[in-house]
């Protein structure tokens, strides 16, 4: 952030709603605010901490080349989407190498993703050579996700989970499909189809920490890394047992799976 930025003060509830209005307040899209917590407004004038119910952000617009890449990559991937008569939200996030993580929440996502994740593969591949004259420079990669109710915190919410997810999985067995989120390009590596072998291993994976909270353990994190297609998997298998759920946390600057017991309160669906 340089000294000739013109910066604003924002706050709301979350670090959403205070990053919208900075938004609002500059002029710009939201994807192009960059901003940092104001953690004066968490302290008192003898610099200790007070309980407050909203969070101030210090924020600025990001030069347009810094986001030019992603917001063009978002509003053709929003596009094909529409176009595909899927209703879905996209989020993208920035690096300062000319990286962007579009995100996408649907709760058509196994359409999208399609058997083994070829679907979204193929959209990978559409959305470089798409992207490939204009912004040759960037690169891209896709995550999506499932059913997921979020409020600005990203946290999830819990209404309809299990239901969504049995009727998500009862319409994989009719069709013969093993569907779900996928990361195309993870580490900027072609993306490889799973084998029945390894869903299944990543199956009994679940059931095996499943079953040790369900038995009184404390909440357990998958810290393997996985990408969208297999943390839906994991997601399916917990919402099939009683007494535990599941839902995706920031761990280390990645998405992990937590499972703990259902009625242990701090747990969303993911």
């Amino acid at each position: 952030m340089s000294d000739t930025q013109s910066n604003v003060v924002a706050e709301g509830h979350t670090v959403g709603e205070a990053v919208r209005k900075a938004a609002e307040i500059l002029g710009v899209p939201a994807e192009q605010v960059r901003h940092k917590i104001d953690v004066s407004h968490f302290r008192n004038e003898d610099g200790r901490a007070i309980p407050v119910d909203t969070v101030k952000v210090i924020a600025w617009a990001a030069d347009p080349g810094e986001t030019e890449g992603a917001l063009a990559a978002k509003a053709w991937l929003e596009g094909l989407i529409e176009k595909m008569g899927i209703e879905a939200t996209v989020k993208m996030k920035t690096t300062d190498d000319l990286r962007a993580l579009l995100s996408v929440n649907s709760d058509q996502a196994r359409f999208l993703v399609g058997r083994g994740g070829s679907t979204l593969m193929s959209i990978q591949t559409l959305l470089s050579e798409a992207m490939s004259e204009e912004h040759g420079d960037w690169k891209f990669k896709i995550d999506v996700d499932g059913g997921e109710r979020r409020d600005d915190r990203g946290d999830d919410r819990r209404d309809d989970r299990r239901d969504d997810r049995r009727d998500g999985r009862r319409d994989g067995r009719r069709d013969g499909r093993r569907d779900g989120g996928r990361d195309a390009g993870r580490d900027d590596r072609s993306p490889r189809r799973r084998t029945d072998r390894e869903i299944d291993e990543l199956k009994r994976l679940a059931q095996r920490l499943a079953e040790k909270v369900a038995a009184g353990g404390d909440a357990e994190v998958i810290r393997k890394p996985l990408n969208s297609f297999e943390r839906r998997i994991v997601h399916m298998e917990v919402a099939e047992l009683e007494g535990v759920v599941s839902d995706t946390i920031e761990m280390d600057g990645e998405r992990k799976i937590r499972i703990a017991r259902e009625d242990a309160g701090d747990v969303a669906e993911a």
